[in-house]
């Protein structure tokens, strides 16, 4: 079977079928570049990894072992990229990691046009506002208390923009936010709640936007209200994550640049988010 997911065509048809499935729910999205990057997907035994020491990565609170080398890439012990005319994943059937998957694809997503941001990111019609920061800034409750003021939750951190058009789309399911928390600033989306995580987080899941939005602006926790080219420019990088292979690190500083060009950038606090999300929304809607 062949599907989409963001910038990606990929070729899962020889995989099992469950694991097709899960990318499928985790993954796929409508078709949104004219020519989508061709990705090949196939069972069998890995590459043998180099012969030098792993480099460690944290993701999604897990320690994931990798090793690069030219053009190819070994995640854990389960996934192996390679990049060529035609990219392909081999994958080894013991299962690869949530985590895995998720840098493999966002290399492969990165070649495509499209940046991840590890951002929340909220839209008023066809705009849209990214609000990030380092961990426990506050992003997921200004998420929450945008949400509770009507505005459209695009993601609460797994954030996607394509450079070159500025279009922007999520990939969470859900709003993760604690029981306090939902009961001070949202008390009215508890009922919409699924349940609980395993970090004891109530799920309040995302409704699909029926318009396609464009990031206008990212708000970062930390900077001054007008930061430097710059800072600007290092809060992006800081946002986006750091690529692991030679072409996607240079496929990321062209998206970068080019993201910048048509990207406000400002600094802003846990008490003014809100009302700056909200100026910037108006603002660019009016205009």
């Amino acid at each position: 079977m062949t599907w989409l997911s963001l910038g990606l065509d990929l070729e899962t048809a020889r995989l099992p079928t469950e694991l097709e499935r899960q990318l499928q729910e985790r993954w796929q999205t409508v078709s949104l570049v004219d020519t989508p990057l061709k990705v090949m997907c196939f069972p069998g035994e890995l590459p043998p990894q180099p012969d030098v020491p792993a480099q460690q990565i944290m993701v999604s609170n897990t320690v994931l072992d990798i090793w690069a080398q030219g053009d190819e890439l070994w995640l854990g012990n389960h996934l192996h990229l390679q990049l060529a005319a035609a990219p392909r994943l081999t994958v080894h059937l013991a299962a690869p990691s949530e985590a895995a998957w998720l840098l493999a694809l966002a290399e492969l997503q990165r070649l495509s046009g499209w940046l991840p941001l590890h951002a929340a990111t909220v839209a008023r019609e066809s705009r849209a506002v990214g609000i990030t920061g380092v961990s426990g800034a506050g992003k997921s409750t200004a998420a929450l208390r945008l949400a509770a003021a009507g505005l459209s939750v695009l993601a609460e951190d797994q954030t996607w923009v394509h450079a070159g058009s500025g279009r922007v789309l999520g990939l969470d399911r859900f709003l993760r936010t604690y029981p306090d928390s939902l009961d001070r600033f949202a008390p009215g989306l508890r009922a919409a709640a699924q349940g609980q995580d395993a970090y004891g987080k109530w799920m309040v899941p995302l409704t699909p936007p029926t318009t396609p939005a464009t990031l206008d602006t990212l708000l970062v926790f930390g900077l001054p209200h007008h930061p430097s080219r710059a800072d600007s420019v290092q809060a992006l990088w800081e946002c986006t994550g750091v690529p692991l292979l030679a072409r996607t690190r240079q496929a990321s500083a062209q998206a970068v640049n080019e993201l910048l060009r048509r990207l406000t950038v400002q600094g802003t606090t846990r008490e003014k988010v809100i009302e700056q999300t909200e100026e910037m929304l108006l603002k660019k809607q009016a205009g």
